[in-house]
């Protein structure tokens, strides 16, 4: 049976709020008129029971109860997601439509009418937190304020409790995420594991805890950081109970959510803001509040467990900020209105893009100390800044001995294209490289050329067009740089496009695919054609 067909969308199993609120009165006015749109804009799917158990962790909710609160005053918010395929939206039948976070922001500018919602699908199939951690500023937006996050599925399987790999890189990218300027809040979903809402049926699925969500629950419990499960949300429907409308074929695809499965997840967001609305009803956003909300973040839970503070995943305009000089190089946009596809181009020989780069990968990296906003911050700081310098200054200078994979994104096409050689010339070394532009294949790509570069704060980079050419001309165009998150050999990067290099195939990434987003204009970004998607 067609997987449209069997997950179908299930009206007969939706329900909404109805008069719930009606004699709640807050302030001598009802709920259900002070949150009117908040409480009626939705109609679930899931049962309520199963709604509440899906929010596997709520905590305080501080940086949430911020963000609802300027929803509800009628603020600009900016809401994101990073994920896999399954947020991406494969499976929903209608991508930009039907996808649980299209479901979920169409309902958030409903309900927040007074509110200028922009919400942006940032996801990229077939890829692990690992990339995100890097690439993170490519798929959301400057300032956004809250952020899901869905990476337990792509990042695979760990049975061990402590030391867990894909914990340990989930909280790498939270730190990231929660250290962004805009201090956003985040949400974590959690997607069944592989072989337990599979299709199509295996006579043994995995059992309730074969998973390393509930290992993910200390990251939540450790940064306050809500959970969202649809493991436990659909489980005892579709295995205890045997619900009909809720069992694993009627709501999964495959691994992937379908039509159906999708509007259950998107269940699970909406149920969490309007309990957060109706909090705030009760318990306005305090001092308390607003203090917690202005707290440093904590030390790593893993020891030592950080991202890099320097940009990793530098492309198109923001690869600016890392140009050093640019002689015979230009800046230029060679894509079409909605399909960019801008870099620095040359096209003569000797032509030089000189790149500074951090490939400071120590532990904890060196960064001066956060501005302060308050004497308390202020001391804070002060002694922190003389607790180092008591350590030594050799200690806070000293770089690992480990290279680190510097990936430079070079256009390679069927005509036109020379040579290059990029080098390391000021601040690290390297074994230079000589790239050549010209494709054997008809197709014009971004791909990554990687070199192996020793650690230092400040490396300068060249690329320079050589004399040497295959096609009888000497076009170059280089329109970024990634730096990978980890000193060594083996990197994530490397695993994708292969340790010598090759294309570079997020197209999320490259422009060759527009991000879905929403806002009261209606949506922009969608599907381009039938069946679209890439397949990591």
């Amino acid at each position: 049976m067609d997987y449209k067909e069997r997950t179908k969308e299930r009206p007969e199993l939706q329900w909404d709020w109805g008069h719930a609120f009606t004699s709640i009165e807050v302030n001598k006015q009802p709920v259900s008129h002070v949150l009117g749109p908040v409480l009626a804009s939705h109609r679930f799917t899931l049962p309520l029971t199963q709604l509440a158990r899906a929010v596997s962790y709520a905590g305080s909710g501080t940086r949430l109860r911020h963000v609802v609160g300027r929803l509800l005053a009628g603020r600009e918010v900016k809401v994101g997601v990073v994920g896999g395929s399954i947020s991406w939206g494969h499976g929903s039948g209608n991508r930009g439509e039907t996808d649980w976070f299209s479901i979920f922001s169409k309902w958030l500018i409903a309900a927040f009418p007074r509110s200028n919602v922009t919400t942006r699908n940032g996801c990229v199939p077939g890829v692990m937190s690992q990339y995100m951690i890097m690439c993170l500023e490519q798929s959301l937006d400057p300032g956004v304020e809250l952020v899901f996050v869905e990476f337990n599925l792509n990042d695979g399987q760990d049975g061990a409790l402590y030391n867990n790999r894909p914990v340990k890189d989930t909280e790498r990218l939270v730190r990231r995420l929660l250290a962004l300027p805009s201090r956003p809040a985040v949400v974590l979903l959690h997607s069944p594991q592989h072989g337990m809402a599979s299709y199509p049926q295996v006579p043994r699925k995995v059992p309730f805890h074969h998973t390393p969500e509930d290992a993910y629950g200390a990251i939540s419990q450790y940064y306050d950081v809500p959970g969202l499960s649809m493991r436990t949300a659909l489980y005892r429907l579709a295995v205890h109970l045997q619900k009909e409308g809720f069992l694993w074929e009627q709501t999964f695809q495959d691994i992937h959510p379908g039509v159906h499965g999708h509007r259950c997840v998107a269940d699970l967001p909406i149920y969490l803001l309007q309990q957060v609305a109706l909090g705030l009803l009760l318990r306005p956003f305090s001092a308390e509040d607003d203090e917690v909300l202005r707290e440093p973040l904590p030390p790593p839970m893993y020891a030592g467990n950080e991202p890099p503070d320097a940009p990793m995943c530098v492309l198109y305009d923001q690869f600016k900020d890392l140009v050093v000089s640019a002689s015979g190089f230009q800046y230029l946009d060679e894509g079409k209105p909605g399909k960019p596809k801008p870099g620095y181009i040359a096209t003569t020989p000797g032509s030089r893009l000189l790149v500074r780069v951090n490939t400071d990968r120590t532990t904890p990296p060196r960064r001066p100390p956060p501005p302060a906003a308050s004497a308390t911050e202020a001391a804070a700081a002060g002694l922190a800044a003389a607790a180092a310098a008591a350590a030594g200054a050799d200690a806070l200078v000293r770089l690992g001995p480990e290279p680190v994979r510097v990936f430079f994104f070079i256009l390679r096409s069927y005509e036109h294209m020379g040579m290059a050689s990029i080098s390391c010339v000021s601040g690290c070394t390297c074994t230079p490289l000589t790239v050549d532009g010209n494709n054997v294949r008809r197709a014009s790509q971004l791909h990554l050329i990687p070199l192996s570069v020793s650690q230092a704060g400040q490396c300068d980079m060249a690329v320079e067009v050589l004399n040497t050419t295959h096609s009888g001309e000497h076009k170059m165009k280089v329109a970024g740089v990634v730096v990978a998150e980890r000193a060594g050999q083996d990197t994530y990067l490397d695993s994708l496009v292969g340790p010598g290099g090759g294309e570079f195939g997020v197209k999320e990434h490259t422009g060759l695919r527009q991000a879905v987003t929403w806002s009261k204009g209606g949506r922009k970004g969608g599907p381009e054609f039938k069946g679209e998607w890439r397949r990591a």
